[in-house]
């Protein structure tokens, strides 16, 4: 899959942009603060539906301006060429459109997917439980239909069983007939679509953690071992659906009590982690900023293969201003998924730091003060 066009109007600092990129590499350099994450992150929005930076989603639109349009025709090779687009506002709701269709965000996952490498990943090495959930349900959501709706749909029901829990602490603890129906509806809303969301966690760790492994393998020569594990906030004896939802019901029971004391609900998808161990020590509190970067670059080199293995054919890449940080062995390594057919978005202050091979394949654009240009295509 690639992008064949780009469009952004009044996205952060592009006033007017119509990019046809190459369906390689396209390495784009320019000095900091001129544009080139920004060019990044409208492709990673129409993917994910997330800007790639913490902040408000007004901040998204040129300053000066009441509205901006991110769009993509983005070339699949598995299925319909398929069109992408985000219209952003500041008085109203963002608008998501596939092929020109209005669709909820949610439901517009997963038209492309994208791997991205940048300096605010290393949070989910380092970070805390919520940054790896969050990178849990983007990766899965990408992947997986299913997932967005359960995920969705668990979400509801979390929020409507706190408000409930809450309001009965508030009154007191008192507890009426009616009051434990209602409770016990909103228990199973939650068992029902969070077993769904645990398992389907389950089976993508899995997935990704031999591959994981084989990546960090060669990132470090054979010198060290990475292995991830799911930590759920619940324990079973299986990870089949059925199993998982008998075990969240009958840790639901367990818990009513305190819940009610505190209101709010105390276990499920929302307390789980994602756990990194380097030669067996957890890589957030015992590996060396190397060895984390190692992590973080073996788990995106798993992401790019694991997509490759269900979608049969390769994610878009978007690799913003890594290289410099990374030494040779490293840059090499990341730089071999965009050989490998896939196209590739590479920011970079210079060219300097990129081997001939690339700079030869590459179509190279010059970004200044939100104005992109062509320097060279190959």
């Amino acid at each position: 899959m690639y992008l064949t066009h780009l469009q952004l109007k009044n996205f952060r600092n592009y006033e007017c942009l119509h990019l046809e990129p190459d369906a390689g590499l396209n390495l784009i350099t320019g000095e900091n603060a001129q544009g080139k994450t920004n060019l990044l992150e409208a492709i990673y929005l129409l993917a994910t539906g997330r800007p790639l930076r913490a902040g408000r989603e007004e901040e998204l639109i040129r300053w000066g301006a009441e509205d901006a349009t991110v769009y993509a025709h983005i070339h699949r090779e598995r299925s319909l060429e398929v069109q992408v687009q985000i219209d952003l506002s500041r008085t109203q709701p963002r608008v998501v459109r596939v092929d020109g269709q209005t669709y909820r965000a949610a439901l517009a996952l997963g038209q492309f997917n994208v791997v991205v490498f940048s300096a605010m990943d290393m949070e989910i090495v380092r970070g805390q439980p919520a940054d790896r959930r969050r990178y849990l349900d983007l990766e899965i959501s990408m992947l997986s239909p299913t997932y967005v709706r359960a995920l969705a749909g668990y979400r509801r029901a979390l929020e409507q069983r706190n408000r409930l829990l809450k309001s009965i602490r508030e009154s007191g603890g008192a507890i009426t007939p009616s009051t434990i129906e209602l409770l016990e509806a909103w228990d199973e809303q939650l068992v029902r679509y969070g077993s769904g969301v645990m398992v389907a966690r389950e089976r993508f760790i899995s997935a990704l953690r031999p591959l994981a492994r084989q990546a960090h393998s060669e990132l470090s020569e054979g010198r060290e071992e990475l292995d991830i594990r799911y930590a759920p906030s619940i324990e079973w004896v299986s990870p089949e659906r059925e199993q998982v939802a008998e075990c969240f019901r009958q840790h639901i029971q367990r818990v009513r009590e305190e819940e009610l004391r505190r209101g709010s609900t105390l276990i499920g998808p929302q307390r789980d982690d994602l756990l990194l161990f380097v030669d067996g020590k957890e890589a957030r509190t015992y590996a060396s900023q190397g060895q984390q970067r190692t992590a973080m670059l073996s788990l995106k080199r798993a992401e790019f293969e694991l997509t490759l293995q269900e979608r049969q054919e390769p994610p878009i890449v978007l690799l913003d201003d890594v290289m410099s940080d990374l030494d040779d062995l490293r840059r090499t390594q990341l730089l071999r998924m965009t050989l490998r057919g896939a196209q590739a978005f590479i920011t970079a202050t210079s060219a300097e730091t990129f081997p001939q091979e690339i700079l030869a394949a590459s179509r190279m654009y010059r970004v200044q003060d939100g104005q992109i240009q062509l320097v060279s295509r190959p």
